[in-house]
């Protein structure tokens, strides 16, 4: 097993279905691949959604009864079987052809990056949850161009071998809002293994976070309801002018 795609989900069947589809449809081999998916107690139809992937050779699904919130992650690593493993945000609604071979070649030609995501869509209403500019440096190799800086997990490639040094402090952390999984493996990856994190420049994915895709697509109450339990309330007011 060369890749493990790991979605957390909750009450975004709207999402996850598109989600799902781009993501089988844009991995090159997937033979060599497997896409677990974590309910993570979900009450809207995400049940309906993954019934259909119950007879796919390449979804395994996980069920939750209850809401485990970021804490679920440490499932969904151990439930991996890859030699890396990929973070998929159930919002990312579309991949670049064969990124499963795009991860692979990048974590060869950049062994000293412990965590790279895709690029992202930035458009009048997203910013894909990147930041600015001013926050990356370019490094580049063999044609291949890394961000270097901030990285998010929307869509994120980690070798296990890396993550098992680093697992146990992972494991006894609570994860939440404030200190999510993403922001945890790229400290514990820099400060305990020297690796650094960042960005593959030419390879986008279109993450559509943020108010706008959530209202499109139905899900703005269960993201007022998501920030409103987390504390977060700007995002809970930016949430609602979108009712």
């Amino acid at each position: 097993m060369k890749i493990s795609f790991v979605i957390l989900t909750w009450n975004r069947y709207k999402f996850l279905e598109k989600c799902l589809q781009e993501l089988l449809n844009n991995i090159e081999d997937l033979a060599s691949c497997e896409v677990i998916v974590m309910d993570n107690g979900s009450t809207d139809a995400t049940d309906i959604v993954l019934k259909k992937y119950t007879e796919n050779a390449h979804v395994r699904i996980i069920r939750s009864e209850t809401n485990q919130g970021l804490n679920a992650y440490k499932k969904l690593f151990k439930a991996a079987n890859g030699e890396y493993v990929v973070i998929v945000d159930d919002d990312v609604l579309a991949f670049p052809r064969g990124l499963d071979k795009i991860f692979m070649d990048y974590m060869h030609v950049f062994p000293d990056y412990g965590f790279l995501a895709l690029n992202v869509v930035q458009n009048e209403f997203t910013n894909g949850a990147k930041p600015g500019p001013e926050a990356y440096v370019e490094e580049i190799r063999e044609n291949k161009v890394v961000e270097k800086g901030p990285t998010g997990g929307w869509c994120s490639c980690f070798r296990k071998k890396d993550f098992s040094k680093i697992s146990l402090r992972f494991n006894f952390t609570n994860l939440n809002m404030k200190r999510g999984e993403d922001g945890l493996i790229s400290k514990l990856f820099y400060h305990k293994l020297g690796l650094k994190s960042g960005l593959i420049k030419e390879a986008i994915c279109f993450h559509a976070c943020g108010p706008y895709y959530a209202k499109e697509f139905g899900h703005i109450e269960r993201e007022i309801e998501k920030y409103s339990k987390a504390g977060l309330k700007s995002f809970v007011d930016t949430y609602k002018l979108y009712k």
